[in-house]
C-alpha cells in the first residue's frame, strides 16, 4: 500500500513539473532530462512511469479534458429546462477555467497544431476523442431540450458544435488578451453569449431564467 502510495505521489509531482516546463519552456524545448531534474529524480524513474516526453505531455492533457468532461457531465445531469443545463454547463467550462488556468493553457496547447508539437496518432486521437465527448454531452441536453419542446428543433450536433465553438472562442480571447483590450470582462461575455444563444434556441429569454 505504502509503494502504491508513493508511486502516485512520484506520477503526481512529475506530471506537475513538467506541466510547469511546457508552459515556461514550450515542448519542443523541454526535455526528459529537465522533467526528471524538476522533479528531483533520475531518468531511471521517469522512464518507469512515462516511455516518452510526448507520453507526459499526453497524460498532462488527458487528465485536464477529463475534470472538465466531469464538469459538464455534472452540469448536464439536472433534469430542469434544457436552456438552464447548457447554460449551466457554460459556467461549469467558466469555472475550470478560473480554477485551473494552466491547464486550459496546456489543453490548447495539445490541440492547436500551430504549436507544432505532433503528438503520436493514437495519442492525438484520444484527445480529439475528449474534445468529441465535451460536444456530446452538450448534444445530448440538446436532443432531450428538443424532444422536450423546450428548444427549437434544430441539428442536435451542428447546434452542440456551434456552442461548443462559441466557448472555446470566448475563453481564448481573453487568454489572448482581446477582451481586455476591449475593455469587456470575461463574465460579461459569457453572459453576452448564453443571451445571444438562449434567444436563438427557445426565443425567448425569460424561458432560461
Amino acid at each position: 500500500m505504502t509503494d502504491n502510495i508513493e508511486q502516485t505521489n512520484t506520477r503526481a509531482v512529475i506530471l506537475e513539473q513538467a506541466r510547469q516546463l511546457f508552459l515556461s519552456l514550450g515542448y519542443n524545448k523541454t526535455t526528459m532530462r529537465m522533467i526528471a531534474d524538476a522533479a528531483g529524480i533520475s531518468t531511471g524513474p521517469l522512464y518507469f512511469y512515462f516511455n516518452s516526453k510526448a507520453e507526459v505531455f499526453f497524460y498532462i492533457c488527458s487528465e485536464a479534458f477529463d475534470r472538465l468532461i466531469d464538469d459538464f457531465r455534472q452540469a448536464a445531469e439536472n433534469d430542469g429546462h434544457a436552456g438552464v443545463r447548457l447554460r449551466d454547463i457554460y459556467y461549469a467550462y467558466k469555472s475550470f477555467y478560473y480554477r485551473e488556468p494552466q491547464l486550459f493553457e496546456i489543453m490548447h496547447l495539445a490541440t492547436n497544431p500551430m504549436n507544432g508539437i505532433g503528438l503520436p496518432q493514437p495519442l492525438e486521437e484520444t484527445l480529439n476523442r475528449k474534445s468529441e465527448d465535451m460536444v456530446k454531452v452538450m448534444e445530448k441536453v440538446i436532443q432531450e431540450g428538443i424532444s422536450r419542446q423546450e428548444i427549437r428543433p434544430v441539428d442536435p450536433c451542428r447546434l452542440a458544435l456551434y456552442l461548443y465553438s462559441v466557448a472555446e472562442g470566448v475563453f481564448l480571447s481573453n487568454s489572448r488578451g482581446i477582451l481586455q483590450q476591449c475593455d469587456i470582462s470575461l463574465d460579461e461575455m459569457i453572459d453576452t453569449a448564453i443571451d445571444l444563444v438562449g434567444l436563438g434556441m427557445i426565443g425567448l429569454r425569460e424561458n432560461i431564467c
